[in-house]
């Protein structure tokens, strides 16, 4: 963690991070990343999202935490979001930090973002890797954000960073497309399925409601049964 930059909790107040120049940030690992938009012109409209159903069908996962002796998305991956990401974390801050306390501080809590650009951070890792906001229960490594947005009753995806709400599935920056990450299979919670199934992962389905809106899933369901091979998703939210 880096020393100096640190999430104050006046009371009363919001939260708040001090950025750092970006010049300093250094990407070490794969990335995943909320796209931004893409050059003027050369987008598709916002409200759109290009759907890969054949490699959405390709793969079966089933999310139930991670085991610590097994490779785990928390610990493979820098996670990048947005500033309204960031903003939405920090007001959850006090709850989380109960989960992990290696969090907090004298004053406050420790500044777990770390400024990349404009508009965007990624999530600060131990020195072995892991998101700082993983903690272990039950011999498993969790994610203390989900933890505290069901026991809370928050929306996952006021709370949850977009790019963890969908992994194992990627999008593009600029126009958006959703896809299978290429190293999907190297995780245990994803099983490889005999090819032409036309069959979504429950989980699937379930993040893209998160992220794009009610009836989302149900409809890239449905594409899925048909055969189709992609489908151009109306985004909801």
């Amino acid at each position: 963690m880096r020393e100096g930059y640190k999430i104050l909790a006046p009371p009363g107040e919001l939260l708040y991070v001090t950025e750092r120049p970006a010049q300093q940030k250094k990407l070490k690992r794969n990335v995943m990343v909320t796209p931004r938009s893409g050059k003027k012109g050369t987008r598709k409209p916002r409200n759109t999202v290009d759907i890969d159903l054949v490699s959405l069908c390709s793969v079966a996962h089933a999310c139930n935490g991670c085991a610590s002796d097994k490779r785990c998305c928390c610990s493979t991956y820098e996670v990048c979001v947005t500033a309204a990401e960031m903003r939405r974390i920090i007001r959850v801050m006090p709850t989380v930090a109960k989960l992990c306390p290696h969090l907090g501080t004298d004053d406050g809590y420790d500044n777990v973002f770390e400024y990349v650009e404009r508009g965007l951070y990624a999530i600060d890792t131990t020195e072995d890797g892991l998101c700082l906001f993983a903690y272990t229960a039950h011999r498993k490594i969790q994610c203390a954000l989900h933890t505290v947005a069901k026991e809370q009753g928050i929306p996952l995806a006021q709370v949850k960073p977009k790019a963890c709400l969908l992994w194992p599935l990627i999008f593009s920056e600029g126009a958006e497309a959703v896809s299978l990450t290429d190293d999907a299979l190297h995780f245990h919670c994803s099983a490889s399925k005999q090819k032409g199934s036309r069959f979504i992962s429950a989980s699937f389905t379930e993040a893209i409601e998160l992220v794009y809106g009610e009836g989302c899933g149900r409809l890239v369901e449905q594409a899925a049964g048909k055969g189709a091979r992609r489908l151009k998703l109306s985004q909801r939210r």
